[in-house]
């Protein structure tokens, strides 16, 4: 029930092979409601993990990316609140994810990716994490047990999967191009190393690789050390920043060869959207971007891209009798903006060029204009304009 979508038959060619899980409900840890004890390594179920997996799964299903979606093998162990919130999880078709599930719906993807190179993998975890090296970061599944046998016997390691997919004499065609987003915790908790040697068993038996030509960036919600950033009963923070980042995040606009003018979405055009994302909201962290990770392109947007913009004029000794417009390449004002007394205003806009417009009494000259600007995520950053030499007197 796992595969959700199967278009292998009807979709010829490359396409996008998505396998996406997400875990709240761990069946051998106390709720998050309670006291978390030491024996479970001081966690507790979640209320986002299912939430984020689900999100991401609906955002794939919107082909959102630059092919088409052939496959996708959904996991899903949803907390109780999150189906209360978003009952179409519990309709979705999707098998729990535990290590069993984990390991059966894995190794099908790879065998799908494996017939074109030029198709496209995604992988998306979603639930509690651990660090044991730059881009071993281990995922915990749904029946995930610390204090009876081997503590990580029902995990998995990103780099394991990451290894199993490259290419080899086995696999010569597998995708080139390969997501890899984990919206976890990079934390080692104290409980942990009392353990000696703890192993992580292998999803894939990796194979000796060919020469690495991969694009396959891998994505850490958070950096090294930190807590993921959940929200209750809902998608993560980094969920609901990577889906703005599908349609926001993108590259200044090219020529896709066939007379059409795109812009690309990239995976470093994608972190830093994330971390933009994350500044706004001052949640105290970044992404990490690690892997083969060259720029390979998720989604190519037609239409220019939304960028949030800030405006800021200077000085206060403008006072409160004066208007502020943003100008298009038309030279229209958009949005409409005439507000009094106002030193910054935040907007979004598509992407484009734009100028500021200053009417005020106290200006030599007035209205001011500025030089036209060229306005993209890459300079979205504020755009200030000190009017103090302009000023009467």
């Amino acid at each position: 029930m796992a595969l959700i979508i199967d278009n292998r038959n009807s979709i010829p060619g490359p396409g996008v092979h998505a396998l996406i899980v997400g875990v709240s409900d761990y069946k051998n840890l106390r709720d998050f409601n309670d006291t978390p004890v030491e024996p479970q390594w001081f966690l507790t179920t979640l209320t986002s993990g299912a939430s984020s997996a689900f999100a991401i799964s609906q955002l794939l299903l919107r082909d959102k990316c630059r092919l088409p979606l052939k496959t996708l093998r959904l996991l899903l162990s949803p907390h109780a609140e999150e189906l209360t919130k978003t009952p179409a999880i519990g309709a979705s078709g999707a098998s729990p994810a535990t290590r069993a599930a984990l390991e059966a719906m894995a190794l099908d993807w790879r065998t799908d990716a494996e017939k074109e190179k030029d198709s496209i993998t995604v992988f998306y975890f979603a639930g509690h994490g651990l660090q044991r090296g730059p881009e071993d970061g281990v995922g915990l599944l749904e029946d995930f047990r610390p204090d009876n046998g081997p503590p990580l016997a029902k995990s998995f390691e990103v780099g394991d999967i990451k290894n199993g997919m490259a290419p080899s004499d086995t696999r010569p065609n597998i995708a080139m191009t390969q997501f890899y987003f984990m919206d976890a915790c990079l934390t080692r908790p104290e409980t942990q190393k009392k353990f000696v040697g703890v192993q992580v068993p292998e999803v894939f038996g990796a194979e000796l690789s060919s020469i690495e030509y991969r694009s396959a960036p891998l994505m850490f919600s958070t950096v090294g050390g930190a807590i993921a950033l959940g929200r209750e009963g809902q998608p993560s923070h980094f969920a609901e920043a990577l889906t703005l980042a599908f349609d926001r995040a993108a590259e200044d606009p090219i020529d896709d060869g066939a007379g059409n003018t795109v812009w690309p979405v990239t995976s470093l055009t994608v972190k830093n959207y994330l971390d933009y994302y994350y500044a706004k909201l001052n949640l105290g962290t970044q992404v990490t971007l690690n892997g083969i990770v060259g720029t390979p392109v998720l989604r190519n947007l037609t239409d220019p891209p939304s960028v949030d913009m800030s405006i800021e004029v200077q000085p206060d000794a403008l006072g409160n009798g004066y208007n502020l417009w943003l100008l298009d390449g038309n030279d229209a004002p958009t949005p409409p903006c005439t507000p009094a007394a106002l030193k910054k205003v935040e907007v979004t806009i598509p992407a484009g060029i734009y100028r500021v417009k200053v009417d005020a009494g106290l200006l030599r000259v007035s209205p001011y204009r500025s030089p036209p600007k060229w306005v993209t995520q890459k300079v979205a950053g504020p755009w200030r304009h000190n009017l103090q030499p302009l000023l009467n007197g």
